[in-house]
């Protein structure tokens, strides 16, 4: 697992991509990486509604054994993820994340974490060749510092 720390802020957005991107086995990452700027969007909007500068976790599980890719992501909203849409009006500029989630994701979900708001979460089977780098990554969590 590698983890990396983000501010609440739409800049973030794209550096989670970058971080991301050489992670990740070539057969998912397109998916993987627009889920990522779907993920840490709303992430970014539900702490700016939430007033808090507490940074988001993004995490990234990449196990060529098991043939898969987790990705994670948490903000500081405790609302549960509405049920995904059949069909979003063509004229609305938002609404389609979960669409995404459903299309590209081989499962999807969410989990309120113990310390508050919610982790979103999003799995992709791969065939795991592995990636341009290692991937090594720190075990503490902040949900885990903070118990």
């Amino acid at each position: 697992m590698t983890c990396l720390l983000l501010p609440p802020q739409p800049v973030s957005v794209s550096a989670a991509r970058r971080w991301a991107a050489p992670l990740l086995p070539a057969d998912v990452r397109d998916g993987v990486i627009l889920v990522v700027s779907e993920l840490v969007t709303n992430a970014v909007a539900a702490d700016e509604k939430a007033g808090t500068v507490e940074d988001i976790e993004v995490q990234l599980v990449v196990d060529p054994p098991r043939g898969y890719v987790v990705l994670a992501v948490t903000d500081a909203s405790n609302q549960p993820l509405p049920p995904s849409p059949v069909r979003v009006p063509g004229d609305k500029d938002g609404g389609r994340g979960l669409l995404l989630l459903d299309v590209l994701a081989d499962d999807h979900g969410w989990t309120p974490r113990p310390c508050g708001g919610k982790c979103v979460w999003a799995l992709f089977r791969c065939t795991c060749a592995p990636a341009q780098r290692p991937v090594t990554a720190p075990r503490r969590t902040r949900c885990a510092d903070a118990a």
